[in-house]
């Protein structure tokens, strides 16, 4: 019986390490300047497009970000039906297979803290209003999270992602034909330009 249960546990910590995490960094422009207590953070996004849930968050510093997911719990996940992901460029005009997959998804957003405790509150914390963007090429990201290899597929596009945090990005080149869209775990030309209402 011992044996058994170290045997789950080392299959279970593989599982884990198998998980990829993603990181998110750029830059922060806001008119007025950043105010004291503000976070960059990156939230769950719900099936209404509400988003809630902190994944992780960290103070901006000189008017830079960088931010890091790591595994979620299966309790956050959904299934991965097809459409079931607003995302940029492709809306929700895509295929997913296997039918399987649940997911998550989420955003980036920036508040202020008002009662230190580095959780958005909703009722208490005052959030950021904006566009956040991609630099070079211009484009736009979500971030999707997967508990099994996946492939969404649209007019033209096949996207394979990984199990755990995947990037999704759609980019438009100067001179290109077309949009040109990305799987990645890697985003470090991100800008957010932002107001406080």
């Amino acid at each position: 019986m011992k044996q058994l249960f170290w045997i789950l546990l080392v299959l279970l910590a593989n599982v884990a390490l198998a998980q990829q995490s993603a990181r998110v960094s750029g830059l922060v422009n806001v008119e007025d300047g950043i105010v004291a207590g503000t976070r960059v953070a990156i939230h769950l996004v719900d099936s209404d497009g509400v988003w809630g849930y902190e994944v992780d968050s960290v103070l901006p510093v000189a008017g830079t970000f960088s931010v890091t997911v790591e595994p979620l719990p299966s309790e956050e996940l959904r299934p991965f039906r097809s459409g079931a992901a607003v995302l940029p460029g492709l809306q929700n005009e895509y295929l997913v297979t296997p039918d399987d997959v649940n997911f998550a998804q989420a955003r980036v957003h920036m508040y202020v803290d008002q009662n230190d405790n580095e959780l958005f509150d909703r009722e208490i914390d005052d959030f950021y209003i904006g566009v956040l963007s991609l630099e070079d090429p211009v484009g736009f990201f979500s971030l999707l999270y997967v508990d099994r290899d996946a492939t969404m597929t649209a007019i033209g596009v096949e996207l394979t992602l990984r199990p755990g945090w995947n990037i999704f990005s759609v980019r438009f080149p100067e001179g290109a034909s077309g949009p040109v869209y990305d799987i990645g775990p890697l985003v470090d030309d991100a800008v957010m330009d932002v107001f406080l209402p």
